[in-house]
Parts: C-alpha cells; structure tokens; sequence
C-alpha cells in the first residue's frame, strides 16, 4: 500500500538503488538522495511519510535534517556504521540499522509503518 514518499538518503549510489528497488517492488515509492542538499530539494517538493538516513555524509551528518523531519510527524530510521555516541540524545530513540544492513530488514521496517 502506498502511503506517501520515502526518503532514502544514502552517499553509496548502489546501496541507494538496491534500497530503492527493494521499496519500490513493495510498492512505495522512493525518493534517493546522496547528498544533504540532494535532500533538502526532496523536502523542499514533498513531505516524506518515512526517511531511511545515513548518519554521515558528504556534505556533513544528516542530524538537523532527521531533526527537522521529525518535528514534521517524519518517521525516521538511521543507517550507519557509526556507534550510538555520535546520535545526539534527543534523537536516541529513533530505530538505527547498523551497516551493512540487509534491504530486506529495511523495508520491512517501512511496511510496519504502513497500515
């Protein structure tokens, strides 16, 4: 069922593209970013229902941007290789998916958001 756009922000275009094939065989439709400002013009056109963030990025972290996507109703998930000590505090309830990560693992989190 799809329910709205998924946000998945990730700097290695293949894991993007595996992530966003396996969405989009289940239905979603799938909005990739590389880059923080690849990112911001997403948001800047729609509202995503659900964002898949990788922590570090190019162009800096993806924080203030899961910051700002939550306070919108965003369901946020990040994906990184990084520990738990680079997630600020008011962020450290949010799922994190330690890399590598199966697309499978990810998109049933997606499915379990939807109704």
């Amino acid at each position: 069922m799809i329910v709205g756009t998924i946000l998945v922000l990730e700097d290695n275009v293949l894991v993007s593209m595996e992530i966003e094939d396996e969405l989009a065989a289940r239905g979603h439709v799938v909005a990739p970013a590389t880059d923080l400002g690849d990112a911001a013009a997403i948001c800047a056109r729609v509202e995503p229902f659900a964002a898949l963030l990788d922590l570090r990025l190019p162009d800096g972290d993806s924080i203030e941007l899961a910051t700002r996507l939550r306070a919108a109703g965003c369901h946020i998930a990040f994906t990184t290789g990084m520990d738990d000590g680079h997630i600020p505090s008011h962020l450290a309830d949010l799922p994190r998916f330690t890399k590598p990560v199966s697309v499978r693992v990810l998109a049933d989190w997606i499915d379990a958001l939807t109704p």
